[in-house]
């Protein structure tokens, strides 16, 4: 089994400018290092066309001013915290804890993404479809897995989509957070194909446009936000929070929920514990 001998990340965000590149063991580390923190990416290749990525991001943003590349799939699942892109709209698109999204790089025009907690943890599946699906079916030829089939009907008209968490994915993508060293690459192996499989599965019902809210929703609730956090001890009800911020209660909740992984009571909870 040939494995990819140039990183598809490299070619997906050909351009990019990492702080550091290094190979540990039997995985390729990508540091990130600005004036907003620190990040690491940790890639291995599972089979030709397929990389797996482990994301650790403590930092603001890791956005720098590129196109990607055509023709690939990002698949990413949130374990923890959030991140936001900025749509050519001026509205705000999260993928938050527990969502898994699924989009075809360089066919969703956004511009420019940021970490509003700093902190962002979970992994991702970069996919090359054309060298990917010859791996796929030389290995797997029984699983009738046909990616562009399931790239036109999960990411259908060009724009990202997202799978909402439930039961299947979190046990396919819970255990390659887990997976054992000694075992890591065939097992990760075997669950990209899983998911792959169920991807291959999903109906329109099961899938959401990337949630976005606009941008006097976004500005409103950062301004809730940042109130929250330098006056803690002030007591609000999410009425009283909405009517100051002239926002709706139900777009405060969400978009409040989206930003801080915390509905607003438990984050006033936390944030005076």
């Amino acid at each position: 089994m040939e494995l990819n001998r140039k990183s598809i990340i490299e070619n997906a965000y050909n351009g990019y400018i990492f702080s550091e590149k290094k190979n540990v063991d039997n995985a390729k580390v990508y540091r990130f290092r600005n004036e907003t923190g620190t990040g690491e990416m940790r890639c291995y290749d599972l089979l030709e066309g397929i990389q797996l990525s482990y994301n650790n991001l403590n930092m603001g943003t890791t956005h720098q001013k590129i196109t990607p590349k055509e023709g690939i799939l990002q698949i990413d699942h949130c374990l923890e915290g959030c991140y936001e892109f900025k749509l050519e709209n001026n509205e705000r698109a999260f993928i938050g804890k527990g969502d898994l999204s699924v989009l075809e790089l360089g066919k969703v025009p956004f511009e420019n993404s940021c970490i509003p907690m700093k902190k962002y943890v979970g992994l991702s599946l970069f996919i090359d479809m054309s060298i990917a699906q010859k791996s796929i079916s030389k290995y797997f030829p029984y699983g009738n897995i046909d990616l562009f089939e399931m790239r036109d009907k999960v990411c259908k008209n060009g724009a990202a989509l997202i799978i909402r968490s439930r039961h299947e994915i979190n046990h396919i993508i819970g255990e390659l957070y887990r997976v054992d060293e000694r075992i890591q690459l065939p097992y990760s192996i075997i669950k990209t194909i899983e998911l792959l499989l169920f991807l291959s599965l999903v109906e329109s019902k099961d899938t959401h446009k990337l949630p976005s809210f606009s941008e006097p929703v976004y500005e409103a609730t950062q301004e809730c936000y940042k109130a929250l956090m330098e006056n803690p001890f002030d007591r609000y009800s999410i009425s009283e929070l909405a009517k100051k911020y002239a926002i709706s209660e139900s777009s405060l909740k969400r978009c409040f929920a989206y930003i801080t992984g915390n509905s607003i009571g438990s984050f006033i909870k936390k944030n005076l514990s």
